[in-house]
């Protein structure tokens, strides 16, 4: 195999090839070699006494396994490749090698619905934000190394956070999961009136609904408008915003397709104008 080799791996043989702790040493002693700087690579010798392999005919068969797709070698060093730093990242979350204890917290955070307060929940991996009469409000993973050492409303926090940033990529269009384009469904009214949007991987399982005005919150005039009253939008969980369940949000034409979302009722709270993609197209 070379470096220009562009065929596809099968995922089983590509997860196949770490089904080996010498070979999993390897990878993490290289992506551990990345510095700020950049990458100085390591010899073989070096790499061999970094992995703890006495045994170099041994340890340069585990690493022949893994050149050129995963390791490639350059002036007499070893480099990783990008796959491997993901690798190694997904290993260190700790979502293929750690399980976590069910907890749960009552949150300081009330129903957008009924106004009791709401249970969050951490859960096989997921984080959860529950009212007793309106079942569960809001999902998403938390990895287990993001969630150690954290009380379950730290949990909802650090979670709170990284939704708005991944609605934020997935309406630029790219998944946050897999990096795949992301297609946007025609938005639509629920039961309860409020007009919704599903965001859906072209290649990945990934599935989003999303309430459509929660798509300007990290817009740069909603985060004025919010810091000129003392509030960072970013500690704010998503559904705790009025005008996400106020009907605030209109759709004024069909063609093209565009759709008002107003975030306040003050005089000054800025109106903004989403196409189809749900991209900001004008702010009043």
């Amino acid at each position: 195999m070379t470096d220009d080799d562009s065929d596809t791996l099968p995922p089983s043989e590509a997860f196949a090839l770490f089904a080996d702790e010498t070979r999993v040493a390897i990878v993490e002693a290289l992506a551990e070699q990345m510095t700020a700087e950049g990458n100085d690579g390591l010899s073989f010798a070096d790499l061999r006494r970094a992995v703890g392999v006495r045994d170099a005919g041994q340890f340069n068969y585990h690493l022949s396994k893994l050149c050129d797709r995963f390791v490639v070698k350059r002036d007499g060093k070893y480099y990783p490749r990008y796959a491997v730093l993901r690798l190694v990242g997904a290993i260190h979350e700790g979502s293929f090698t750690e399980r976590t204890e069910p907890r749960s917290e009552t949150l300081d955070c009330e129903c957008p619905n009924c106004g009791q307060s709401l249970t969050g929940v951490f859960e096989d991996g997921f984080v959860k934000m529950e009212c007793d009469e309106h079942d569960m409000l809001f999902q998403t993973s938390v990895p287990p190394r993001a969630a150690a050492d954290r009380s379950v409303s730290e949990i909802v926090a650090f979670a709170n956070e990284e939704t708005q940033h991944h609605i934020q990529k997935a309406i630029d269009g790219t998944c946050f999961i897999c990096s795949g384009p992301l297609s946007v469904e025609k938005p639509h009214r629920t039961s309860s009136d409020q007009l919704v949007t599903e965001l859906a991987c072209d290649s990945c399982w990934l599935r989003m609904h999303l309430p459509v005005a929660t798509s300007v919150i990290r817009h740069p005039a909603v985060v004025s408008y919010f810091h000129e009253r003392g509030i960072d939008v970013r500690t704010v969980p998503v559904l705790s915003f009025d005008f996400v369940w106020d009907d605030l949000t209109e759709v004024v034409s069909e063609d093209p397709y565009r759709v008002r979302v107003t975030v306040g009722e003050e005089a000054d709270a800025p109106t903004l104008t989403l196409d189809g993609d749900l991209n900001a197209v004008n702010v009043e």
